[in-house]
């Protein structure tokens, strides 16, 4: 009789905990209460709004206007407390992905061409910058060391008349300076050609021009310019 008694109540115990675990909220918590009118930070109201899950980011409320999938950043500072937004892992900040858009400014230029070097020029003459330009409507054009037979002290000189009148120039009329400052009279003037004519004057066209080599001394000069004699 007692091993009857004690069977029976072990099969009711089972029934009422087995009845406990499935009933409605046996063993969970229960439901938080409705919020009659719950504002959003963007304005909006929810009436009758309840929190029935929670996904991280978001979270879904039921309210008289239906189920509604909010941000928590829209949830009011009272309720956003109860369900704080998840703190990203250390590993998952690390893991970044930059979009690949590269600004115009990020790409270096390129390198301008650089400028080609001109080649040495030849033995040309120089423009005259000495003092005593004109000389009877002549002009000293250009001037360039070269020397005649055995004479290293010699010049080509072009000489140009913008007049005109022929203009008769001597040996005098043309000196030439040193870098040292020192002065050298014209002697002869010679016309290159085959042979070369050596002459005590020469006659300059008008409107015309003269390529002539004046000497002035038989040792090489260290030329600085040439002009007309004073």
């Amino acid at each position: 009789m007692a091993r009857h008694h004690a069977r029976t109540a072990a099969s009711w115990l089972g029934v009422l905990l087995a009845a406990f675990l499935l009933a409605p909220g046996g063993s969970r918590a229960a439901d938080p209460a409705p919020v009659a009118a719950l504002q959003l930070r963007d304005g909006r109201v929810l009436h009758d709004a309840t929190v029935i899950a929670d996904e991280g980011d978001s979270v879904v409320i039921r309210a008289s206007e239906g189920l509604i999938k909010l941000a928590k950043a829209d949830l009011p500072q009272a309720l956003a407390a109860s369900y704080p937004a998840p703190v990203p892992t250390p590993e998952a900040a690390q893991m970044v992905m930059v979009p690949f858009n590269p600004s115009p400014a990020d790409i270096a230029p390129e390198p301008e061409p650089r400028p080609k070097a001109k080649p040495a020029q030849a033995n040309v003459p120089n423009p005259l910058q000495s003092i005593g330009s004109v000389f009877r409507g002549c002009t000293i054009v250009s001037f360039q060391p070269k020397s005649f037979q055995n004479a290293a002290g010699c010049v080509e000189v072009v000489i140009a008349n913008t007049t005109d009148t022929p203009v008769v120039i001597f040996p005098r009329n043309i000196v030439c300076t040193t870098s040292s400052g020192a002065r050298h009279q014209g002697r002869f003037i010679v016309t290159d050609g085959f042979p070369p004519t050596i002459k005590r004057r020469d006659v300059v066209p008008a409107q015309g021009t003269v390529d002539d080599i004046f000497t002035f001394t038989n040792d090489a000069l260290d030329l600085a310019g040439v002009q007309w004699a004073r």
